[in-house]
């Protein structure tokens, strides 16, 4: 490779972009990601309580026989 092709690559590679000294290193789409996650993962925890309540004591939800 020629000099003119490595620098090219150097400046261009996202590795070697410098953050500035503040940041944690999540940029806004990250941090969307993220919480979307945690969103999910309580969801999901929710869901799961729900249905082993259900399995636990599964004649609790229906209304009393006449």
């Amino acid at each position: 490779m020629n000099d003119a092709s490595t620098m090219e690559y150097e400046l261009l590679s996202p590795s070697l972009v410098e953050h500035p000294a503040g940041t944690t290193g999540m940029d806004a789409e990250q941090k969307t990601v993220f919480a979307f996650v945690i969103f999910l993962l309580v969801f999901l925890v929710m869901l799961m309580v729900r249905c082993f309540r259900i399995l636990l004591d599964p004649y609790s939800r229906m209304p009393a026989s006449s």
